[in-house]
């Protein structure tokens, strides 16, 4: 089926208390093992590119692969652009195909944030194209082996009242919120602020994002979900898990040479952490 827009499915997660895993893929093998997966579990996903991914697979290839992969797969699909960080960016991922774009202007001040978001979901909107926002500071940054695992302090964090008034002058569909997550891996258990989230969640009315969802606690990420949580992100353990896959393929057959044998069973890996990120978010099943 073609490509569908983010708030088709956020909408109905948001609904039906459930949450999309959004998948970071950077080749042809992660996005196979994806589409896969969401087969095999006959769920909606999300799959996301970051511009270092995009720049490393390349504009054109990626967006080809997913595309068509998506005309034949069953179920939604959205493609989405994560933590876009120009205007002209997501202008060039709507012109590529793109249903769902994001501007990450959360280090910018306050009314810049709101006015790039603005701007970004005035075009996107006009091209049927959804917008996700960001509000307050995630810690980490992609590619870190290690996220850090303290508090940040309030003024870091999504403030409630700040974020109803972002959504309704930017405009965004959904918003990626701070409450102490992190991007990477932790060192130590990562603190979570479950009263801030409800608090948000009483303030606006759109679908709530965790980023930096690899390595938390199942039960923390499943607590947000119950808060109003509708997409989570999966990036680190995604990569991890195929890798490990891969070492152990080439650790049992260290002579074995041939990607048609040895890719096979770093995407197998990867296809088990997929799954479980379905069932876990309650995803599974949820795409009839």
């Amino acid at each position: 089926m073609p490509l569908v827009r983010m708030s088709t499915v956020l909408r109905d997660a948001q609904r039906r208390s459930y949450a999309l895993p959004a998948f970071n893929v950077c080749n042809l093998e992660y996005v196979d093992a994806v589409f896969r997966a969401a087969e095999a579990c006959r769920a909606p996903v999300i799959i996301s590119l970051h511009p270092v991914e995009i720049d490393h697979g390349g504009m054109v290839e990626l967006t080809s692969i997913i595309r068509s992969k998506a005309s034949r797969h069953p179920y939604p699909v959205v493609m989405h652009l994560d933590h876009g960080d120009s205007f002209e960016r997501a202008v060039d991922c709507i012109l590529h195909g793109f249903t769902s774009v994001m501007f990450d202007g959360s280090a910018l001040p306050y009314e810049e944030n709101v006015a790039g978001s603005r701007e970004v979901a005035r075009v996107a909107h006009a091209a049927g194209v959804d917008v996700e926002g960001e509000l307050g500071l995630i810690g980490g940054a992609e590619g870190d082996a290690y996220a850090h695992a303290d508090a940040l302090s309030a003024d870091q964090l999504t403030d409630p009242d700040l974020a109803k008034d972002f959504v309704e002058r930017s405009g965004v569909d959904s918003l990626a919120v701070a409450i102490g997550t992190a991007h990477g891996f932790y060192r130590g258990e990562p603190r979570i602020d479950l009263e801030r989230l409800a608090a948000i969640r009483r303030a606006v009315e759109v679908p709530l994002v965790l980023h930096g969802g690899s390595g938390n606690p199942i039960d923390k990420v499943q607590a947000c979900i119950g808060l109003g949580v509708c997409k989570v992100n999966i990036s680190s353990e995604f990569k991890l898990a195929y890798h490990q896959g891969l070492q152990r393929s080439l650790q049992e057959e260290p002579d074995q040479w041939d990607p048609l044998v040895v890719i096979p069973r770093a995407k197998a890996a990867a296809h088990e952490l997929l799954c479980l990120k379905f069932e876990q978010f309650g995803t599974t099943g949820k795409a009839a």
